[in-house]
């Protein structure tokens, strides 16, 4: 059981603005993600050889209107689930400022008092299964299926099981978490929490960014999430807070440009 979380890089991007509460991100760190070197490109001396285009991919389910699964308070993140099962509903009610949209994507992103945020990370279970759906979902997100201004933050795998990965399994897990990166998000992996299994998630503790010290953790995950999770969740919120900045700095700069 335990948290691991594997870096990515920080990139530019120029989605749709959104309302996101300032709250959430005004002390976020200016620092860059620095790549993983086992992604790094390798140089080739040689042309290379010419691919095929992609075939084109169906879009992915979403919402054509605001998430019903709204807190009272706007999140600043969305988690997504690839597959039924994948824990994100037991995972959001662990986080004060993430919404649930259940395995659909976020469609509606604006300003708008019914509109949402446009940061996604996607949850998957690590069971093969689980892991060919996160795949097809990155893919689908790199071939432009996904909703207009959507933006995959990161990618967190869930272990199924108290045991090792099968070979084949982990390989996967691989191959989906190098397409996330390249795709400019971060990985992370939650190992298993067996206190999940005793609860619904709305007895679940929630962790929030304003508590100033966080408690012991005593085993009781419906008095504070497991530290697998608040490791998990800061870290999320960080990288939540470092893309909504960016988000938000990139619409005043367009608003004021339009502006006579």
């Amino acid at each position: 059981m335990g948290f691991t979380a594997r870096p990515g890089p920080d990139r530019n991007h120029t989605a749709g603005t959104t309302r996101l509460d300032p709250d959430y991100w005004h002390a976020a760190p200016t620092g860059r993600f620095e790549p993983d070197p086992k992604y790094a490109p390798v140089a080739s001396r040689s042309e290379p050889e010419p691919q095929p285009a992609p075939a084109a991919v169906p879009p992915v389910p979403m919402w054509h209107r605001a998430v019903p699964n709204s807190p009272p308070r706007p999140p600043l993140v969305w988690l997504v689930g690839v597959h039924g099962g994948a824990g994100v509903s037991s995972l959001a009610a662990s986080l004060s400022w993430a919404g649930d949209a259940g395995q659909r994507w976020p469609a509606r992103i604006g300003l708008a008092a019914d509109m949402d945020s446009p940061l996604v990370v996607l949850v998957a279970r690590t069971h093969m299964r689980g892991l060919n759906a996160l795949l097809r979902a990155l893919i689908a997100h790199r071939q432009h299926a996904t909703p207009a201004g959507s933006l995959v933050v990161g990618v967190v795998t869930i272990a199924d099981v108290a045991r090792p990965l099968p070979i084949s399994v982990a390989e996967r897990r691989d191959e989906a978490e190098a397409l996330a990166f390249q795709l400019g998000a971060r990985t992370w992996r939650l190992g298993w929490l067996e206190q999940w299994r005793s609860y619904e998630p709305h007895e679940l503790a929630e962790w929030t960014p304003s508590v100033d010290s966080t408690p012991l953790h005593d085993g009781d995950p419906t008095r504070t999430p497991p530290q697998p999770v608040r490791l998990l969740a800061e870290q999320i919120l960080t990288t939540a807070r470092s893309a909504g900045a960016r988000i938000t700095e990139h619409a005043h700069r367009s608003a004021g440009k339009a502006s006579p």
